[in-house]
């Protein structure tokens, strides 16, 4: 089962509506003082319970909108700040379609049709439906970071929901009315999702882009033991740790039942090793101006040149030959 790691800050938001966070966090059957750890988790139930919890301690129909629409919500966590950083309303749906589930257990479906942009909001799998406060504050944010982003007051041509929230305090942040359908939809003008975000900075993508690829592959392999050393490499090897010893103690298992594990999936941890090392070093070099002893060092190799092999065994190119390559 998926697991999603929240941000921290989301607690205090909780908060700061006056939502009894540890209550709900009691009744979702999670530690009452998950916020405070250093990677709060949860899993998708437990997701689910958690949201139908802060749902149901929620009696005013202002908190939820506050909640969504605070100062800086777009900096929430990557994938929403990368889709704010889109040209324009539609690269950002489709940001946030492909990139949506590293946050949280739900989908985003775009369909386009004569002059309409259609944005479905759904459970991770069909069997099981979202609670209606978390399809309310979705909605919400998604109308929010366009209107924020263009600083034009969009409003949708119509709006259902499979349990709608029938209050005039969501339907006039909206502007159109509320109605009952078999799925959670949002449809949008094409032409509204085509106006310019003042918040465009391609700059900012591509520095999140390979990061988010990058959790997304592991969530999509999560199910595998090399995902997992793969994700120990990533933390073990900047901090100059990257052997089979090191990984196998951070993972909890010795080195031979890792190397065993590894044979299962007909892999290696050297091919894993050498796979992490060349995602993080085209990272490093499309995304920073560190020089090339630096990302050896960072990377765990002893000497630069066994890094200058390595790359151009990977990559076909020198290092100054792939920069040239990304201009």
């Amino acid at each position: 089962m998926d697991r999603y790691i929240l941000d921290g800050q989301y607690g205090k938001y909780l908060e700061m509506i006056g939502v009894r966070v540890g209550e709900a966090l009691r009744a979702a059957g999670v530690p009452e003082d998950l916020f405070s750890h250093k990677k709060p988790v949860l899993d998708e139930a437990a997701y689910y319970r958690f949201m139908e919890a802060v749902g149901g301690q929620i009696t005013n129909p202002q908190l939820p909108i506050r909640l969504v629409t605070a100062d800086n919500i777009e900096s929430f966590s990557p994938p929403i700040f990368a889709a704010y950083c889109s040209k324009n309303g539609k690269t950002c749906l489709e940001r946030l379609s492909r990139y949506k589930r590293i946050i949280a257990p739900m989908k985003y479906e775009l369909r386009d049709r004569e002059g309409e942009t259609t944005l479905v909001i759904a459970a991770s799998t069909d069997e099981q439906v979202l609670p209606q406060f978390l399809t309310e504050i979705e909605i919400v944010f998604v109308i929010h970071i366009i209107r924020a982003a263009t600083k034009d007051p969009i409003t949708p041509i119509r709006v259902l929901m499979q349990q709608p929230v029938m209050d005039d305090v969501f339907a006039g942040f909206l502007g159109c009315p509320v109605e009952q359908g078999e799925e959670n939809v949002v449809v949008f003008r094409t032409d509204d999702l085509k106006k310019p975000f003042i918040s465009h900075n391609d700059s900012m993508w591509e520095f999140f882009e390979p990061e988010l690829q990058r959790r997304l592959y592991e969530m999509e392999q999560e199910d595998t033991f090399a995902a997992k050393v793969r994700s120990a490499l990533t933390e073990l090897l900047p901090g100059g740790a990257g052997t089979v010893e090191d990984v196998a103690a951070k993972l909890g298992v010795s080195k031979r039942t890792l190397q065993r594990k590894l044979m299962e999936e007909n892999t290696s941890f050297r091919k894993q090793l050498n796979g992490t090392r060349e995602i993080l070093a085209r990272h490093y070099i499309r995304n920073t101006d560190m020089s090339s002893d630096e990302i050896a060092f960072l990377l765990g190799y002893q000497e630069l040149n066994s890094f200058l092999r390595a790359f151009n065994l990977w990559t076909g190119m020198s290092i100054r030959e792939y920069k040239q390559s990304l201009q």
